[in-house]
């Protein structure tokens, strides 16, 4: 299964200055609860969502996933 990483996620927020997730799901413009179900280990992201978000912290989609 794939999942994101919400560590390699908390990193690349850190390098931006991005203070937290709500602000992240803001700047993302979907709701916090859509993000916490993106990062949570039980949810299945799709693709869009994990190309969405990689790109807008300027980085490749693979980064910010792992496989468990």
């Amino acid at each position: 299964m794939i999942i994101v990483d919400r560590f390699k996620i908390k990193e690349l927020m850190a390098k931006k200055k991005i203070d937290n997730f709500t602000k992240l799901a803001k700047m993302l413009n979907i709701s916090k609860n859509q993000l916490s179900n993106i990062l949570s280990n039980k949810y299945r992201p799709i693709k869009s969502n994990i190309v969405e978000i990689a790109k807008f912290l300027g980085v490749n989609p693979l980064e910010i996933i792992k496989k468990e």
